[in-house]
């Protein structure tokens, strides 16, 4: 019987995920999950993610030293990697840290250049599980356009050294719609909010408020930290 999956080499000493007939249709099952999701199933539209994901790495070499290379400009590689990525969140928003991050580990090996920005969410991941190590690992490459890379080094120093490097209180601030929103005692998803965010141009205020979101599970690990870091943004 023909595999729903299959590697197939390509001439740039990277890699096709070739699917047939339904089950190896990785663009047709994200979508599903998404049609899923936003009929307010949001747990059958994890498992959905999570059951492609298996079919992918069940894909893949399971030795540890073969790395592969994916091609992103293969719509069907490309939905494999979106899948990866979408699943790890899934993973990530429900508190399991360390699969979350094999998840993104993985797809990072497949495409270092990392063009899905898997990184930010790793990095979440690692706070989540404090893997403080890894998280300065990756500290680079994190960037220095978003917000993430100084809450983080903010945290970080909090938890390991219990005090916030001036510098990086004040590289924070320069952020400062999120700065406002980490002060905030409330951060409501409300209609205003939903309709900004989904807009074709969601305002900073929106967009801050969506990276807070996307931090809070990893932040409130750590309870003391956001009182004392809106101290010193005062």
């Amino acid at each position: 019987m023909k595999q729903f999956l299959e590697l197939q080499p390509t001439a740039n000493q990277n890699f096709r995920l070739m699917g047939f007939g339904g089950r190896g249709n990785l663009v047709a099952r994200l979508e599903q999950s998404y049609k899923v999701e936003q009929s307010g199933d949001y747990h059958g539209a994890c498992q959905l993610r999570y059951d492609a994901f298996q079919d992918i790495i069940s894909t893949l070499p399971d030795d540890e030293d073969s790395v592969v290379a994916l091609d992103r400009n293969h719509g069907n590689t490309l939905a494999a990697m979106e899948i990866m990525l979408a699943s790890a969140v899934d993973n990530y928003l429900a508190g399991d840290g360390e699969m979350a991050a094999a998840q993104l580990e993985l797809l990072l090996d497949c495409d270092e250049e990392d063009p899905l920005e898997a990184t930010p969410v790793l990095a979440l991941c690692y706070v989540m599980i404090g893997e403080w190590e890894c998280l300065e690992d990756i500290d680079t490459d994190l960037g220095d356009k978003s917000a993430i890379r100084p809450l983080l080094r903010a945290l970080h120093s909090f938890v390991v050294e219990r005090t916030i490097d001036s510098k990086t209180v004040a590289e924070l601030a320069r952020f400062k719609e999120f700065a406002d929103e980490l002060r905030r005692a409330d951060h409501p998803t409300d209609e205003a909010y939903l309709r900004d965010i989904s807009s074709d141009r969601p305002s900073r205020a929106a967009t801050a408020r969506e990276l807070y979101l996307r931090c809070e599970p990893a932040l409130s690990l750590y309870p003391d930290f956001l009182p004392a870091l809106a101290d010193l943004l005062k």
